[in-house]
């Protein structure tokens, strides 16, 4: 499975974690302990945190964020709770695509996603990776329903909905200290829009299937 997008306990499956959550046993025997490696999972877990901010809302609005952080969550308006810049109510139901492989999808642009998240990043559990944004506005064949992933922490089985992966859309590692895993992001439905068959035939622009 995807070892670095996470997913919350309330969600279709359950690991509480916001980077690589664990590694298969055969790779942690065959691989070597780096000498920092306590001390990189530190710094890590606040680079990533802080990569995210800046990454998807910009500078100005990551430092506000990173000032706010620690105040009272602001309300919407609608009820929900947010904070600071994800406005989103964090559900994403009513947004399902029903895909299917080689269904050609494009990726919403990143407020519309950002509207689906929670105060956690996340849709219904589901982690928007570091990194994700770059692939906004582009489009892309859907490579396969995600459908049951196995926990590397523990080995269990679990079930997810309205996931799909995309075509030659992995991660690069460059926010995770260079990991060279190449997971594939899992992608929530709510995030993407179909793209009308006629647009297909007169653009034809797939993104490429490659790395990053």
């Amino acid at each position: 499975m995807n070892t670095h997008q996470s997913v919350h306990e309330n969600a279709d499956v359950a690991v509480e974690e916001t980077s690589c959550h664990g590694v298969f046993e055969c790779l942690g025997a065959s691989s070597t302990r780096w000498p920092l490696s306590p001390v990189m999972r530190i710094y890590q877990k606040g680079a990533s945190y802080l990569t995210w901010w800046r990454e998807n809302l910009g500078w100005p609005r990551a430092i506000k964020h990173a000032l706010t952080a620690r105040l009272p969550r602001q309300s919407n308006g609608n009820g929900a709770r947010r904070l600071g810049s994800v406005a989103g109510g964090g559900t994403g139901e009513g947004q399902r695509l029903g895909l299917q492989p080689g269904d050609l999808v494009r990726v919403k642009p990143i407020e519309q996603i950002l509207a689906t998240l929670n105060q956690k990043r996340r849709c219904r559990g589901l982690l928007w990776m570091t990194g994700m944004r770059k692939y906004c506005g582009k489009q892309y064949r859907v490579r396969r329903r995600v459908e049951r992933i196995m926990l590397e922490t523990n080995g269990e089985l679990r079930t997810m909905k309205d996931t799909v992966l995309l075509e030659g859309v992995m991660c690069d590692g460059a926010a995770f200290g260079g990991c060279d895993r190449c997971c594939f992001h899992f992608w929530r439905e709510a995030w993407l829009e179909r793209v009308p068959t006629e647009a297909n035939e007169q653009d034809g622009q797939v993104g490429p299937s490659a790395r990053g």
